[in-house]
C-alpha cells in the first residue's frame, strides 16, 4: 500500500515538473514570438525585473514540488565523490566542447551565426552587470536545481542513464532556443552525467556558471 501510494505521488511529482519545464519553454518563445527582443537587452532593468520575478516563481514551484523533507537528497546537495581537480577537470572539458559545438551549429546547420547584441556601454554598465550577476550566479544554481536536482531524482528510479537523457532533452526544449537546441541538450547530458558520476549537483552548477561567465564575457568583448 505504502510503495504504490509512492508511485502515484512520485508520478504525480514526475507531471508537475513536465509542466513546469513545458510552461517555463512556452513562456519564452511566447516572448520572442510577441516581442521584438532588442540588441540591448541585457542593458535593460525591465530585463532584470522580468527575470528576477520568473526566476522566483520558478524556485518556488520546485520547491513545492519537491516538497519540505528530504531536500538534500533531492537536490543533491552533498559534497562531490570525486576529487576536486577531477571534477575541475571534467568541467572545463565539457565547457570547451560545449563552446565549440556552439562555434559550429550556425556551419553544421547551413545558417548564420547570431549576433552577440549590443556593444558594451559603460553608460548602462549597473543593468549589465545585475543580468550577468542572474546569468552567472542565479541562472545555474536555479537550472541545476530544476534539472539535475529535482529532474533527476524523479527520473532517477528509470536508470541513471534515462535520467541524464531525459533531463538533458528537458534542458535543451526549457531554453527555447531551436538554433542551439542541439548544443543545449548535449551540455544537459554532460552534466547531468557529471551530477550522476559524481552524487552530487554541486559540479554541475559550477560547470554552468562557467559557460555562462564565458558568454557573458564575450558579448562584452565580440560584437558583430
Amino acid at each position: 500500500m505504502n510503495d504504490s501510494a509512492d508511485t502515484t505521488r512520485n508520478n504525480g511529482r514526475l507531471l508537475a515538473w513536465t509542466a513546469l519545464v513545458g510552461a517555463s519553454a512556452l513562456l519564452i518563445i511566447g516572448v520572442k514570438l510577441i516581442y521584438d527582443v532588442p540588441d540591448d537587452v541585457r542593458y535593460r532593468y525591465s530585463t532584470v525585473l522580468f527575470s528576477v520575478v520568473v526566476s522566483a516563481l520558478q524556485l518556488a514551484i520546485v520547491l513545492k514540488i519537491a516538497g519540505p523533507s528530504h531536500l538534500r537528497d533531492t537536490f543533491a546537495l552533498r559534497r562531490p565523490s570525486w576529487s576536486y581537480k577531477r571534477v575541475a577537470l571534467i568541467g572545463v572539458l565539457i565547457v570547451i566542447g560545449m563552446l565549440v559545438l556552439l562555434a559550429l551549429l550556425p556551419f553544421l546547420q547551413q545558417g548564420e551565426a547570431e549576433g552577440n547584441g549590443a556593444p558594451f556601454d559603460p553608460d548602462r554598465a549597473l543593468p549589465y552587470v545585475l543580468n550577468a550577476i542572474i546569468l552567472v550566479i542565479v541562472s545555474p544554481i536555479l537550472e541545476e536545481l530544476m534539472f539535475r536536482g529535482l529532474g533527476f531524482k524523479l527520473l532517477e528510479r528509470y536508470g541513471h542513464a534515462t535520467a541524464i537523457v531525459l533531463t538533458g532533452l528537458a534542458f535543451g526544449v526549457f531554453h527555447g532556443q531551436l538554433q542551439q537546441l542541439p548544443a543545449l541538450i548535449a551540455f544537459g547530458c554532460a552534466v547531468g552525467y557529471l551530477r550522476s558520476a559524481t552524487n552530487s549537483i554541486y559540479p554541475a552548477i559550477a560547470t554552468h556558471a562557467l559557460l555562462n561567465l564565458i558568454g557573458v564575457a564575450l558579448a562584452v568583448t565580440v560584437t558583430t
